[in-house]
């Protein structure tokens, strides 16, 4: 595309949309088509008896927000861009505003598009050393970005943890159905409020992992309380139901519709599921949730937390509008920047750090059952009794 052909329509100089003739305010806000097919507006042009755009191969004409509803990958050679806001780029990888003709236009394209172009086939990389990996923000605006934290939070919490014999039980991991991500900052006096984001993930019938759905949490607390930090939470998800409540429309209320338990921790709890030992009366919990807080935080609470799905965020990452059933269900394709969470999760259940080794416990556990009948009765006394938790 010859950029110097390009008649960039500044907002300075419209006061209607492009396509409704509505006048712009406050509220109906003003946006370009990110892309304009040179014939289609000239014919317009020239049906409503202009020659405006005859010498202009293209045009960034502005429309309303409803007139620009639509989203579209587009070639980066094709990709309209300010000529006056160079400063300003345009990732190529996401999908781009545009109108309804040129999204009609641009529709077959798509599916190549979303395998080539989007975020998802772009490849993702974590930093093996340094701190970062101890520091998840809160808030995250990219599903690429949630991933690099999981990928953390593996590592943090299920081998070469932070602290040591207090990684998630090997057998946990193994055989979970799905896993959640999330990372919460906490503030407040009294009154305190909580939002972060993070990711699920589901164990599909082949063992593998699904591709991932972006999910965000939010809540209120008060209580005799006061200060701030952040908190990354691992969810392992025991239950298909419980896979199946991140699967549906809507906010997930945390403890009333899908209920968490505190998780059982080291290398004693992983020794007892190997063996078949009860960690809870009635069996396992739906969910166990395991926590790292950096910050200060003092006081009781009464809390509530919602968990909601981020269908934005997962558009631009995979190119396309897609649910959290077709991720979790294995409809999606396994996206290769997902690839960092997926090793961490293979080196993660490879690990003889993480719990201990189970042929070890096993062949352990079975010589000191025959001398001793209560080798069990030992075990259970040992365990952590785990609780119910807020996020």
């Amino acid at each position: 595309m010859d950029k110097g052909t390009i008649r960039w329509i500044p907002d300075a100089e419209v006061s209607l949309c492009r396509a409704c003739g509505l006048l712009f305010d406050w509220v109906r806000r003003k946006h370009h088509c990110r892309y304009v097919h040179v014939q289609k507006w000239r014919n317009l042009e020239l049906n409503r008896g202009t020659n405006e755009s005859r010498n202009i191969k293209t045009l960034g004409h502005v429309f309303c927000d409803l007139c620009t509803q639509f989203r579209c990958l587009i070639r980066e050679d094709k990709i309209l861009t300010s000529p006056e806001k160079r400063y300003l780029s345009v990732n190529a990888f996401n999908p781009q505003r545009v109108c309804e003709p040129c999204y009609k236009l641009l529709l077959p394209d798509q599916a190549v598009l979303c395998e080539t172009s989007s975020n998802a086939v772009q490849p993702n990389s974590i930093s093996e050393s340094g701190s970062k990996r101890f520091l998840n923000s809160p808030y995250s605006f990219t599903l690429r970005e949630e991933i690099r934290k999981a990928a953390y939070s593996v590592k943090n919490f299920m081998y070469d943890g932070v602290i040591k014999d207090q990684s998630i039980p090997l057998p946990l991991v193994t055989n979970a159905k799905g896993i959640a991500f999330l990372t919460v900052l906490k503030a407040g006096f009294v009154v305190t409020g909580r939002v972060g984001t993070g990711l699920v993930i589901a164990k599909l019938p082949d063992g593998s992992w699904s591709a991932p759905s972006a999910i965000a949490t939010a809540g209120i607390g008060w209580g005799a309380q006061i200060g701030g930090g952040v908190t990354d939470f691992v969810i392992i998800l025991n239950t298909r139901s419980a896979v199946d409540t991140f699967c549906a429309q809507g906010q997930i209320n945390m403890g009333a519709e899908l209920g968490v338990a505190a998780g059982p921790l080291g290398r004693v709890a992983a020794g007892a599921m190997e063996a078949g030992i009860a960690l809870r009366p009635g069996g396992i919990a739906p969910c166990y949730s395991y926590s790292h807080s950096k910050g200060l935080f003092i006081g009781i609470s009464i809390e509530g937390s919602i968990v909601v799905a981020r269908p934005d965020v997962n558009r631009e990452f995979y190119g396309k509008s897609v649910t959290a059933a077709e991720l979790l269900s294995g409809q999606e394709r396994r996206p290769v920047a997902a690839q960092p969470l997926y090793d961490a999760l293979l080196a993660a259940t490879q690990s003889p750090a993480n719990g201990m080794n189970r042929d070890t416990f096993l062949a352990s556990n079975t010589s000191n059952s025959s001398s001793s009948p209560s080798a069990s009765q030992s075990h259970r006394q040992s365990m952590p009794a785990p609780s119910s938790v807020a996020l």
